[in-house]
């Protein structure tokens, strides 16, 4: 994964800078749908270096920044975090949001400390995928048990969706951005796209939800990103993060 875009800058609905570091490797890594788990650097030192030239990238435009990564944010080298620290000092960043697994929901408030100390707010993602728990776990295994929406929100200001898999529903996925936005911040729907794992996008599905009153519903909604490299009704972009740079 070493020619994709680590920089971007969003102009779309929530303004804001967007890097993507690389971790030393997702603990977890149970994840069937995720082949973002294989960008990772288990030298520490490469790995401490490589982000800090990443992180040197960032100008502190609109005073919001998202840092991305293939683990949970606390699972970046402590030199990584402080690293993170000083760009947001430097750079004037009123608020950083950060992504974490929900099984490291504890490590959420020194995080915001640590941040806070500095005047940065942060604004914290869970990879939630769906609020189908039985199809959460028992498919995906992502590992994070069977917690309510409610106390998802008491750690998470924000949360990832997927959407277009097989065995979901345009039912399940109206009921998921329902519930995203009744309990969270924000949220993102992330329009499967296939990758190097067994998992098929379902077409059929994937054009039902964009036919469908939800996708009219949210299309629009400063509250909610739409994501889908593959289709051009998708609104959003994030600037390509994470896809391959243009030539």
């Amino acid at each position: 994964m070493s020619d994709i875009k680590r920089y971007a800058v969003v102009l779309e609905k929530f303004r804001r800078e967007v890097v993507l570091l690389k971790s030393l490797g997702c603990r977890w890594g149970g994840c069937r749908f995720c082949d973002y788990k294989d960008d990772f650097e288990n030298d520490f030192q490469k790995n401490i270096e490589f982000n800090r030239e990443i992180l040197g990238k960032v100008q502190g435009r609109f005073g919001v920044l998202q840092v991305i990564d293939s683990a949970a944010f606390c699972e970046l080298p402590d030199e990584t975090i402080e690293n993170c620290i000083e760009i947001c000092r430097q750079k004037r960043v009123k608020t950083v949001i950060l992504e974490q697994h929900f099984n490291y929901r504890a490590a959420i408030p020194a995080l915001r400390k640590r941040f806070e100390k500095f005047g940065t707010e942060c604004k914290f993602i869970a990879g939630v995928e769906t609020f189908d728990g039985v199809f959460r776990e028992k498919v995906l295994n992502k590992g994070m048990g069977y917690p309510s929406p409610a106390e998802i929100s008491r750690h998470f200001e924000w949360v990832n969706l997927l959407v277009g898999l097989q065995g979901q529903t345009i039912e399940s996925i109206a009921r998921d951005v329902e519930t995203g936005l009744k309990f969270f911040e924000r949220i993102t729907v992330n329009v499967f796209i296939p990758n190097s794992t067994p998992f098929v996008r379902d077409g059929v599905l994937v054009e039902k939800f964009y036919s469908d009153g939800v996708f009219k519903q949210i299309k629009d909604d400063t509250r909610a990103e739409i994501l889908d490299i593959l289709d051009r009704r998708a609104p959003d972009f994030l600037g390509g993060i994470g896809y391959p740079e243009s030539p």
